[in-house]
């Protein structure tokens, strides 16, 4: 999530209002899917949401940002989504039986449409991020409930992260490091 936060801190006033979340959500949502792929997880679209499926279609995830992350003080603190679309209320309502068999003669052979019928059976978590000045507040929460309009605001199960601290700009790790665990950072007199 470094990368996109890091842009998204480092933009001018005169970037457009949607720049900063766009920066995390894309940047975020292609780095862990670099991350996952070695390990199974498949990049699926369910009506237009990208989504990272669970290599056995245990669960699925995105990205969302929302208001209110990281708070478990109380009961009442719950984080509220800006408004979802189709494919999250469709999750929300699908009821799971345990019972996706979609690979029953080859392995190997997966639709997309069988993917995303996979990732729609699957349990949808959110990666929530709420941004502020000094970097994001992160938790990997699944929706329990939606109201009318879209917006998510109730949660089956909430894992905070640890606050994810930007101090000005950190695009130099942006690039993974040479392999030595060492990351060069260019210095220059002025």
């Amino acid at each position: 999530m470094r990368p996109g936060a890091s842009r998204a801190n480092n933009r001018t006033a005169h970037a457009p209002r949607s720049a900063r979340g766009t920066d995390i959500y894309l940047d975020g949502m292609e780095n862990l899917s670099q991350m996952y792929a070695s390990a199974g997880w498949r990049e699926v679209y369910v009506e237009g949401q990208l989504r990272l499926l669970h290599p056995e279609h245990l669960i699925s995830f995105t990205i969302a940002s929302a208001t209110g992350v990281g708070q478990l003080a109380g009961l009442h603190v719950q984080p509220h989504t800006n408004r979802k679309g189709k494919s999250t209320r469709k999750s929300l309502a699908h009821v799971d039986d345990g019972t996706i068999s979609l690979f029953e003669d080859d392995e190997n052979f997966v639709t997309e449409s069988e993917l995303v019928e996979a990732a729609l059976g699957a349990n949808l978590w959110f990666l929530l991020h709420e941004r502020t000045d000094r970097g994001l507040h992160l938790e990997f929460s699944r929706p329990g409930e939606m109201s009318n309009s879209g917006i998510v605001n109730g949660w089956a199960e909430r894992i905070p992260l640890p606050f994810l601290e930007l101090d000005g700009d950190l695009s130099v790790f942006d690039q993974p490091d040479d392999g030595d665990g060492h990351v060069d950072v260019p210095v220059e007199p002025r």
